[in-house]
This record gives structure tokens, sequence and C-alpha cells, in this order.
């Protein structure tokens, strides 16, 4: 595999040999570097599209589940007398653990979420300059030929 700066070196180097258009020319490895890029594009695009579904599942479920199981469980403990006291310490600190777990769980997810955003912002645009830089290679190979042909 090649690095970035090499990239246009190779297509240079490939572009000398057969003339555009044929198997193996520099039309060929340009269109190669392209889809290569753009399947790559698409695994981080589909990976930052999966954390924010996942951040936002995490919220609604966390409001549903709290909305549903523990708020009515809250209000009739705040309404019941000391009667049972023992239950209602209980419930307590099962409440106290599930808001400490959903709001530790929360910010995790969302930097995680924001760290692949920007990550496939950048890895979008390095595919975008080394699309260009293959294109500009099929170019100069093309005038080459021209050249060589006038």
């Amino acid at each position: 595999m090649t690095s970035d700066r090499d990239v246009g070196e190779e297509l240079l180097k490939q572009a000398a040999a057969p003339p555009a258009g044929t198997p193996g020319g520099p039309k060929e490895t340009v269109e190669k570097t392209i889809r290569r890029e753009r399947r790559r594009v698409g695994i981080w695009a589909g990976a930052t599209i999966l954390l924010w579904l996942l951040t936002a599942a995490w919220c609604i479920a966390n409001i549903w589940f709290y909305l549903v199981f523990f708020h009515p469980r809250l209000a009739h403990l705040l309404t019941e007398t000391a009667v049972n006291r023992e239950a209602s310490s209980h419930w307590m600190r099962v409440l106290a653990d599930y808001l400490l777990y959903a709001n530790v769980v929360w910010p995790v997810l969302l930097t995680v979420a924001a760290i692949v955003t920007v990550l496939f912002i950048l890895r979008s645009r390095r595919a975008t300059l080394r699309q260009i830089q293959a294109s500009l290679a099929e170019i100069s190979a093309q005038i080459r030929v021209l050249s060589r042909e006038g």
C-alpha cells in the first residue's frame, strides 16, 4: 500500500508505460483509486451515522425508561407514608444508580460520535484531495501522450 505522497508519483510512473485508455493505464488506476476512496469514505459515513443513531436511541430509551418505570415509582414513594421505609430506600438506591449510569454513558456516546464525525470529515477531505491528485496525474499522462504524438 502506498502513502499519500507516493500516490501521485505512482500514477505518473504507471501513466508513462501504456497510453491512456488501455488496460492498466492511468485511467484505470484513477478509477481504482477513486473507488477505493469512496469505499473508505462510505465506511466512515456509515460509522458516523450508526453512532449518532445509537446516541439518539440511547437518549430516547433513557427518557422512556425513566418515564415508564422510575417516575411512577418515585411519585408513589413520595406520596407514601413512612410505613414501608425499607422498600422506599431500596428504590431510591436503584433510581440513583440508574441516573448515574445513564448520565455517564450519555456524554461518552456524544464524545465518540463527535470524534467519529470529525474523522469522517477529515477522511472525506483527504479522499477528495486524492481524487484531484489522481485526475491531475491522468491529465498529465494524456498531455504527455499528446505531446509525443505531435
